[in-house]
């Protein structure tokens, strides 16, 4: 299960632009998307990524549930739909 690892809490950075194969992500164990209790979600991104734990609130806000750790976590902590990942997910940068 994907509970098993420590819930490190972590700050983090939104970037004006995308973040893809950083070395601080291609080495880290998914820390950051243990770390925050839910992310948003377009409505294009709510309807293609098919999360077991989407939540939608008034007004049109969709939110992908990832306290514990996102559904989509691999047994290493990586992300398992990288290529295809949410835009918040793309421009995130996580700081200690």
């Amino acid at each position: 299960m994907l509970w098993h690892r420590s819930s490190e809490r972590r700050r983090g950075v939104l970037l004006d632009g995308t973040v893809d194969s950083s070395p601080r992500c291609l080495a880290c164990d998914g820390a950051c998307c243990r770390s925050f209790p839910s992310i948003v979600l377009t409505a294009e991104e709510h309807g293609r990524l098919g999360a077991r734990r989407l939540v939608f609130a008034f007004p049109a806000r969709y939110w992908l549930d990832i306290e514990g750790g996102c559904e989509f976590q691999g047994r290493d902590g990586r992300c398992r739909i990288y290529s295809e990942r949410p835009r918040i997910c793309r421009r995130f940068a996580c700081v200690d």
